[in-house]
């Protein structure tokens, strides 16, 4: 099963990978990949059981309600790909999905986040709130 993170940490997430990358001085055009998968209509326990299956021991998630966001580490867009396929094979439907690739999308955290946003906006004509700054910030009380 996959490590699962607060989606308030993704930020952190996302700059511990890129940081692993750049210590490992690794040249790929993509280090790692964020998938985006909107499981939206999943049952929850199928989704789980999902996790379980689907996604490897070394890779990292955070979700957002039913939008689940993948660090997938020396991964690039198409083996994220593969990762989708199987999914879409667990569930038995199409799943609404995007990546983006560090470093060929973006540099920083922030830049991915940019990237994905407006990939998605183009692709699937959504628009991921959960992806603005003030979102991934913890709630302070």
């Amino acid at each position: 099963m996959s490590v699962p993170f607060s989606f308030y940490n993704f930020t952190g997430l996302v700059d511990l990978h890129r940081g692993i990358s750049e210590r490992q001085n690794e040249s790929h055009v993509e280090s790692f990949t964020i998938l985006f998968c909107d499981f939206s209509g999943q049952d929850k326990s199928k989704i789980d059981d999902s996790l379980q299956q689907v996604v490897r021991h070394s890779d990292a998630y955070v979700h957002n309600n039913n939008y689940y966001f993948f660090v997938l580490y020396q991964t690039d867009k198409h083996g994220a790909g593969i990762v989708k396929n199987m999914f879409e094979e667990f569930f038995g439907t199409d799943i609404q999905h995007d990546c983006v690739s560090f470093p060929r999308d973006g540099d920083t955290a922030q830049e991915l986040f940019d990237a994905l946003q407006a990939s998605v906006k183009k692709k699937l004509n959504l628009y991921l709130e959960c992806l603005d700054h003030s979102s991934r910030q913890m709630p302070s009380y």
